[in-house]
């Protein structure tokens, strides 16, 4: 956390910008829109986003298409421009802010001019109580590079009704108007139970099963939705055959009828999703729906939040939706409404036929696809049907998992209804480089790095460091992007080999998503590269 020089001038500005600036809007339980994909209304840039000062837009996306330009304001004083939301927030609450900024060559920050990331604290009136300052760029920021950031507030304090994220720029006085570009931000208060546990609230029984090499949860028993349904978790409703396929059902018991649902148990992030069932699709009855999709439960639900797909979910469905004649597939990406979210198909099945469905999720695009077939057999002769999706809606790679459904939309089915799922695969996107040869130290005497555990990595990841003459040992985990995840600090080493362990996570503590990474080794003025895959 970050306090100013000059802090006398600073506050005068902050206090004056707090006057200027929009009333603040409602508080709310989760950040509206943080990709920034979707465009506001009435002068507002981008939809669920505070303004003011000198604000835009910006096609240097981390994720999508679109991310939010700020600019120094250029009053010639200290001053800021800034995008921001509120959040409800009670005193003790304590926040992670998380998101990716960058710094064009174009409009390098200059002078005494920084991007900013504030935490306010307000009360329910509106007031400033106090606020937090992170710096995230500055003028030694390299340029052009999408960098990620990540901080924890302090403790909200007494009065605190709401917490108002700000993405700012600082300009200095004298300064030249300069930008920074925001995006993929992440805002999640810290409580019991935690965002992960919050995925498990449908799941209460806690019973697993294995299938295609994965851990699964059972859904239930409960009533919750889609539907909403009532859920069973019964081993006769949900069960894995001695052939390690998976079965869901709809079945009646006594007055009532269960659906089921299973959900893998970690997210797996950017990647090529293959589902591959076995047996008639078309024959389900018009009210039963199979959902081969990705979600993730929110710190809230409401409907007015759906605009901007808080839930990460893209789907594979069949189902006819209750008209019997209509069509029985469509990709979608939800909102479903939303135009050009949605492409419906029909598709016919034989007894028993293997045939596999699948969407590579990338960060601007969806790409989906049904064949006839299993997981390899994918060919332009195999393929039914196919679509890409580039709208606004994509999913962010927070940590949505993949589940499975067999549920009833309208109305209960005529009869009891099984699917059979034979197959389970996902291939991380970038594509993962699996032989990767260790580079050896310099002739120059520099420094060497290698994986010494097996790669792609599930779990920790061993770091070898060789060194010629002793230094103190830094590497540094970036994605394929270039963003700087995670930094190790060995400390000072003597000339030889040392290992640093790596838990896959970044400098938050978060899982990072499965893909390909570069460690790069700093040690007495010597560098050194590998790199790694990363699996869930």
């Amino acid at each position: 956390m970050t306090r100013w020089p000059c802090r006398f001038a600073l506050t005068i500005a902050f206090a004056l910008l707090g006057a200027l600036a929009p009333q603040p809007s409602r508080a709310q339980c989760m950040l509206a829109n943080p990709s920034f994909e979707i465009s506001g209304q009435s002068g507002a840039v981008f939809g669920g986003w505070n303004q003011f000062g000198s604000v835009g837009s910006s096609t240097s996306a981390v994720h999508g298409a679109r991310a939010a330009r700020v600019s120094g304001p250029n009053t010639g004083g200290w001053d800021i421009s800034a995008y921001w939301q509120a959040q409800d927030c009670s005193p003790g609450d304590r926040w992670t802010a998380t998101g990716y900024v960058r710094v064009p060559s174009a409009r390098p920050l200059a002078g005494q001019s920084r991007a900013i990331v504030n935490v306010e604290w307000r009360d329910s009136g509106g007031g400033l109580i106090s606020y937090e300052s992170h710096d995230v760029a500055t003028v030694a920021t390299p340029t052009d590079s999408s960098l990620a950031f990540t901080f924890t507030t302090a403790a909200a304090p007494a009065g605190t009704a709401a917490a108002r994220l700000v993405l700012a720029v600082l300009q200095g006085p004298g300064d030249p108007q300069r930008d920074a570009i925001y995006d993929q931000v992440t805002f999640f208060k810290l409580t019991t139970p935690s965002l992960d546990a919050i995925q498990w609230n449908d799941f209460a029984s806690g019973r697993t099963v294995s299938f295609a090499g994965r851990i699964w949860r059972v859904k239930g028993p409960g009533y919750y939705g889609p539907g909403p349904n009532s859920f069973s978790n019964s081993t006769g409703a949900v069960w894995v055959d001695a052939s390690q396929r998976l079965h869901l059902t709809i079945a009646k018991v006594g007055s009532t009828w269960f659906s089921t649902e299973v959900a893998l148990t970690e997210p797996l992030g950017y990647g090529d999703y293959v589902f591959t069932t076995r047996g008639r699709l078309d024959t389900l009855d018009p009210t039963a729906v199979l959902g081969l999709y990705i979600w993730e439960y929110g710190p809230c639900w409401a409907p007015e939040y759906l605009w901007w797909n808080p839930h990460n979910e893209t789907d594979i469905e069949f189902s006819r939706w209750g008209v019997p004649g209509g069509p029985n597939g469509q990709f979608v990406t939800q909102p479903y409404d939303w135009g050009g979210n949605r492409h419906q198909f029909s598709m016919s099945f034989a007894a028993d036929e293997v045939t596999s469905h699948a969407f590579l999720w990338r960060p601007d695009r969806i790409e989906y696809r049904s064949w006839r077939g299993g997981p390899q057999a994918e060919t332009p002769a195999s393929t039914v049907e196919s679509w890409t999706y580039t709208g606004p809606h994509i999913p962010r790679p927070d940590q949505p998992r993949v589940h499975f459904n067999l549920w009833q939309v309208d109305g209960a089915p005529a009869t009891t209804q099984e699917v059979v799922m034979d197959d389970f695969r996902f291939t991380a996107w970038p594509a993962p480089v699996l032989d990767v040869p260790a580079p050896a130290p310099s002739p120059a005497g520099g420094a060497g790095l290698a994986l010494a555990s097996r790669n792609p990595v599930r779990g920790v990841a061993t770091l070898r460091c060789t060194l010629a003459r002793e230094g103190r040992v830094r590497v540094t985990i970036h994605d394929a992007a270039g963003r700087a995840m995670r930094e190790l600090d060995g400390g000072v080493r003597p000339a030889g080999t040392h290992d640093l362990a790596w838990d896959a996570r970044d400098a938050a503590g978060a899982p990072v998503a499965p893909g390909l990474y570069l460690a790069r080794l700093s040690a007495g003025g010597a560098f050194a590269v590998t790199r790694l895959v990363v699996l869930r």
